[in-house]
C-alpha cells in the first residue's frame, strides 16, 4: 500500500507539472526561424546604402562598399551573410550553409535586384555555401530572367558535383583575380 501511495503521488506530481508546462507553452517565445518576408525592411534599407554611397568613388569601390553594407544588414539579424566583388564586377554571395535554400534565394534575389537598381547594370550574383573551416562550395547562382529581364531568376544546383569533375569555380577562397 506505502508503495501505490508512492507511485499514485508521483504520476500526479508529474501529470501536473505538464499540464502546468502545456498552460504556459508560449510558442513565439522559442521562435528560432527569422521572418524574411519582407527583407525590403531591413536596414540599411536600399534607399539608406543610396545615400551612403559615395559617387566619386569608383565603380568597384561603390560595389565594395555596398557588399559591406549588404552583409551588415544581415549580421544585424545575426545571419552569416557575406557579398564580395570582384575586378570583373561579379558578385559572389556566401550564405552559411545552415541558412536554408529557399532564404539563399531570397538573399540573392534581393540582392540581384539592389544591385540592378543602384549600380544600373544585369548583375551576375554567384551563390556559395559556407563551411567553417573550408572553402565555400558554389550551389547556385541569380541572373536575369530569360522571359523577363528585369527580374532576377534564381537557379540552384547543388548536384554539379554526381555529373562532372568538380572544376575551381566550384570552390571559392579567395575572388578570382584578386
Amino acid at each position: 500500500m506505502n508503495r501505490l501511495t508512492i507511485i499514485v503521488i508521483v504520476l500526479l506530481l508529474a501529470g501536473g507539472a505538464v499540464i502546468f508546462k502545456l498552460a504556459t507553452y508560449n510558442p513565439a517565445a522559442h521562435e528560432t526561424m527569422i521572418d524574411m518576408s519582407d527583407l525590403s525592411t531591413w536596414e540599411p534599407t536600399t534607399a539608406q546604402i543610396r545615400t551612403q554611397l559615395d559617387p566619386g568613388a569608383s565603380a568597384l569601390e561603390r560595389k565594395q562598399h555596398y557588399g559591406r553594407l549588404f552583409r551588415s544588414r544581415y549580421r544585424n539579424k545575426d545571419m552569416a551573410v557575406n557579398l564580395r566583388v570582384d575586378k570583373k564586377g561579379v558578385f559572389y554571395l556566401e550564405c552559411a550553409a545552415t541558412i536554408p535554400t529557399w532564404d539563399k534565394a531570397l538573399i540573392a534575389h534581393q540582392a540581384w535586384s539592389e544591385i540592378r537598381e543602384l549600380f544600373d547594370e544585369q548583375p551576375r550574383v554567384i551563390i556559395y555555401e559556407s563551411y567553417i573551416g573550408t572553402f565555400s562550395r558554389r550551389v547556385g547562382e541569380a541572373r536575369a530572367d530569360t522571359k523577363n529581364p528585369s527580374a532576377p531568376e534564381v537557379v540552384f544546383d547543388t548536384g554539379w558535383h554526381l555529373r562532372r569533375k568538380p572544376q575551381p569555380t566550384d570552390f571559392l577562397g579567395r575572388l578570382p583575380g584578386s
